[in-house]
């Protein structure tokens, strides 16, 4: 008799069935669920990569570094939600981030002052990614559909976030994730202030479609 399987794409219910699935031991749910988060944690990950750590730290390979260790430590997770798995996994990719840095920067010794410090960083960083994906501007870019709930709809964004062309997803980062200026942005990106405009203006209808369809 075929087992029935889990859907690649849950829909906003079954999210929370698939986490408390996960959390009682089942390891196929929770695949299927880290397959939903995978690229709201490259879009994290992303993020936080230094211009200098790019080479040796690839946005998907992180992504995977924490979808391994949430398998092998998903009975710590006592949350039901997906932003509180959302929270949950954004922990465990600070302590992934973490690694990179001492090991790109060669640091032997653990400076608990260091630590703390490069910790706190991240852990903003990481926050201030999130909170764009939940902020008006992402609300606005969103529409209601039957896949997620109003406060799911993170999870989509992401996920069309990293479905766009480079330079549209670096314009939108630096935009609103790092809240830079126009003409910061220009300057990190090479380009001229107008052409940077003009760029933001098709990037967000870009993803303003991505999102829609």
């Amino acid at each position: 008799m075929t087992q029935p399987q889990h859907n690649s794409e849950p829909t906003s219910g079954t999210i929370e069935q698939l986490i408390a699935s996960a959390r009682d031991g089942d390891g196929s749910a929770l695949g299927d669920l880290l397959v939903v988060y995978r690229k709201y944690l490259v879009f994290l990950a992303r993020t936080q990569v230094h211009e200098n750590l790019q080479v040796k730290a690839d946005p998907s390979d992180l992504a995977q570094e924490v979808c391994m260790a949430a398998h092998g430590n998903i009975a710590e997770f006592r949350g039901e939600s997906a932003a509180e798995f959302a929270a949950w996994l954004r922990g465990i990719l600070s302590n992934v981030l973490a690694t990179h840095v001492r090991r790109y920067l060669g640091t032997q010794k653990r400076d608990v002052r260091v630590e703390q410090s490069l910790h706190q960083s991240l852990n903003n960083g990481l926050n201030d990614a999130s909170k764009f994906l939940h902020s008006q501007i992402a609300a606005d870019l969103t529409s209601p559909s039957g896949k997620f709930a109003r406060q799911e709809r993170f999870l989509e964004l992401a996920s069309a976030i990293e479905s766009l062309p480079d330079d549209y997803r670096q314009v939108i980062v630096l935009r609103h994730v790092e809240a830079l200026p126009f003409s910061e942005v220009a300057q990190q990106m090479g380009r001229t202030v107008n052409s940077v405009e003009k760029l933001w203006v098709r990037a967000l209808a870009k993803l303003r479609s991505s999102v829609s369809e």
